[in-house]
């Protein structure tokens, strides 16, 4: 008689933890008691306490895990939870289509869009020129919170060279061609910052 309560419990057990794994989790959240974690029965778990949970228990126990801490600062890339960061007044995310020359650039407006990767930016609609202010300043990534100061002539180089996918010198590494500008309140862009995307 006691084989067929065990199995009967485990039975119950694992198909509680798989409808429990099924739910979305808000409705987990909503329907899940405060003061149970587990979504193992308390019968089953006091009939063998030396039994492992499920494959499916643990996955669903380390689902609700704690998420991941949000990147740096100024690093154009979207929080865990897959929304973009505020940009700053006067700041606006581009895909960069030709390099700076004659005192211009060619991009694109990028848009914000979720994917399986936890989402990046990517260009849309047609090529517009933006002007560069006098003295304007840029910086290239070099990993995913460092930057380098470099010309806006380095800058033409380094984007000639990621266009046209040729190697470009280390540390600086192609990153998508998304770049964030400071735009002044004239329109120029007084600054060009590359935006790491691995």
């Amino acid at each position: 008689m006691f084989p067929r309560r065990l199995l009967a419990a485990a039975a119950v057990a694992a198909a509680l933890a798989t409808l429990t794994s099924c739910k979305g989790e808000d409705d987990a959240k909503a329907d899940a008691p405060e003061s149970s974690a587990s979504p193992v029965p308390a019968k089953s778990r006091t009939a063998d306490p030396s039994a492992a949970p499920s494959a499916s228990a643990s996955a669903s126990a380390s689902s609700q895990a704690s998420p991941p801490s949000d990147p740096a600062p100024g690093t154009g890339e979207p929080t865990f939870d897959c929304t973009p960061r505020k940009l700053a007044k006067g700041h606006r995310m581009v895909q960069i289509t030709g390099a700076p020359s004659g005192g211009a650039l060619l991009a694109k407006e990028a848009k914000f869009a979720c994917d399986p990767n936890g989402g990046g930016y990517a260009g849309t609609g047609k090529a517009a020129r933006f002007r560069l202010a006098s003295g304007a300043t840029a910086e290239l990534a070099i990993g995913a919170v460092d930057h380098r100061k470099v010309t806006v002539a380095q800058l033409t180089e380094h984007v000639n060279a990621c266009l046209k996918h040729e190697p470009v010198k280390q540390p600086l590494m192609c990153s998508g061609d998304i770049y964030e500008l400071t735009v002044t309140g004239s329109g120029d862009v007084s600054h060009v910052s590359e935006v790491w995307h691995p």
